[in-house]
């Protein structure tokens, strides 16, 4: 079987995977701050389709390896509080979003729009603004199936191991927080 989770940025100088036995829930979130997320990295046309939604698969973080060019990763936040969201340095493609600190242990996978690999979306999530004409469905589902392997995790014995994070539970790069004006300049109209 070959394995169609590595993905890579779009320049091509950082790859990872996400483990083929991770399991995960593939939604596609339309909330406005992946939109703006996207926006800012200015991969609109590479990471959200043509509703504006992005396609995530959740899983934990300790099925998440980067495969090289790792020295690229970067990290922004659209706030003071709210998701990390990583992404390739070098080029902007976004990579995932996980919560500040490895406490809850989540990734969020951004995948291009109608990737392979990952099985059917589950849940559409967050439907306003530009998808108020897709309705939200899977959200419960969705919800508890990331907090049971989230609780699993924490267990003892439990894989708490983030690529993300350093042993003391600090990102392993300090995050950019966007300014109000770049925030503003980078939502949906």
């Amino acid at each position: 079987m070959t394995d169609d989770r590595t993905h890579s940025c779009v320049c091509g100088k950082m790859r990872w995977r996400i483990a083929q036995k991770a399991h995960g829930t593939h939604l596609v979130c339309y909330c406005e701050d992946c939109q703006t997320a996207a926006r800012f990295l200015k991969h609109q046309i590479t990471r959200l389709d043509s509703d504006g939604g992005t396609e995530i698969f959740q899983t934990l973080p300790a099925h998440f390896e980067f495969l090289e060019g790792r020295d690229h990763l970067a990290v922004l936040r659209l706030g003071p509080k709210g998701l990390l969201r990583w992404h390739a340095g070098c080029c902007g493609t976004p990579i995932a979003n996980t919560l500040p600190t490895p406490t809850l242990p989540f990734v969020g996978a951004i995948l291009p729009p109608g990737v392979d690999g990952y099985g059917p979306i589950k849940a559409l999530v967050n439907t306003v603004g530009k998808a108020n004409h897709i309705k939200e469905t899977g959200v419960l589902a969705a919800h508890l199936s990331i907090m049971g392997r989230i609780l699993r995790a924490r267990l003892p014995g439990g894989n708490r191991t983030s690529p993300f994070f350093d042993k003391k539970g600090t990102p392993i790069i300090a995050p950019r927080v966007l300014s109000s004006y770049e925030r503003n300049a980078a939502r949906p109209d």
